[in-house]
């Protein structure tokens, strides 16, 4: 107290007012636990770089989000790889040959087959039988009809047309009813390539 009363004059001077608020302010901010700047620096790093589990599981998340989205095949894609049988024993029946040259790469033609295991019919997909002349390899008394009806009982996911020259014949018959479609052997080929698209491309609109 003698000390204060001796440098009175200094205290209350301007300088030593400056100095007194200093030293308190100093004094207030530790003990009120007041960060220095080096100490805001590092807090603020930390917060930065904490993350909450919800966080994480949200990135996670994101990262494994599911890539299932299906690709939808064009025509030019079932071209490529349809296959597409015709069984008929007039070699000169040019639809075989002008759907190959309408992008059908896998179009054959064939006379007749000798077992319905035939390498030909079991990678077909779809297949053209004319009703005349074909099925007498495996003795079908109905030829042709007989050969379609027991093609589409063995394998009933195939698509199986049936055409024909004759305008008369059995329309009761149960192959015809079994069948997918069918046509006359003389319709435009624009017509038997038009139910090639329709059970291809036309299945997925």
């Amino acid at each position: 107290m003698s000390w204060i009363i001796d440098n009175k004059e200094w205290l209350f001077s301007g300088l030593g007012v400056t100095a007194l608020i200093f030293v308190i302010s100093k004094i207030s901010g530790e003990r009120h636990g007041k960060p220095t700047s080096s100490g805001t620096n590092n807090i603020d790093i930390n917060i930065t770089n904490q993350s909450t589990p919800e966080d994480k599981k949200e990135v996670t998340s994101l990262n494994q989000a599911p890539k299932n989205h299906k690709r939808i095949k064009t025509l030019d894609d079932y071209k490529n790889e349809t296959r597409i049988l015709f069984i008929d024993d007039d070699a000169r029946f040019k639809v075989a040959k002008i759907l190959v040259n309408s992008g059908w790469l896998h179009t054959k033609l064939k006379k007749d087959c000798k077992t319905l295991d035939d390498s030909d019919i079991v990678k077909s997909e779809l297949l053209f039988i004319d009703v005349q002349g074909v099925g007498i390899e495996l003795g079908f008394a109905d030829e042709g009809l007989g050969l379609a009806l027991a093609i589409k009982k063995k394998y009933p996911n195939k698509k199986v047309i049936i055409y024909s020259a004759e305008t008369q014949g059995n329309r009761f018959h149960e192959a015809l009813r079994s069948a997918d479609s069918f046509l006359p052997k003389n319709a435009d080929p624009y017509e038997f390539q038009r139910i090639v698209e329709e059970f291809t491309i036309g299945q997925e609109q």
